[in-house]
């Protein structure tokens, strides 16, 4: 028997847990900040260019 070999009764094994739902709702919130930022950006220049 080798001293360097493993057991073959060890068990190795990698948990991931993906939240799709927090995904989405933070996805969302981007998108509509990045619209809102746009929006009022065109609508301040308006006002600017307007005067």
């Amino acid at each position: 028997m080798c001293k360097n070999s493993i057991p073959e009764s060890s068990e190795t094994g990698v948990s991931v847990k993906v939240d799709v739902t927090k995904i989405v709702k933070y996805v969302c919130i981007a998108g509509v900040l990045i619209v809102a930022i746009i929006f009022t950006t065109k609508c301040i220049s308006k006002i600017l260019n307007n005067n």
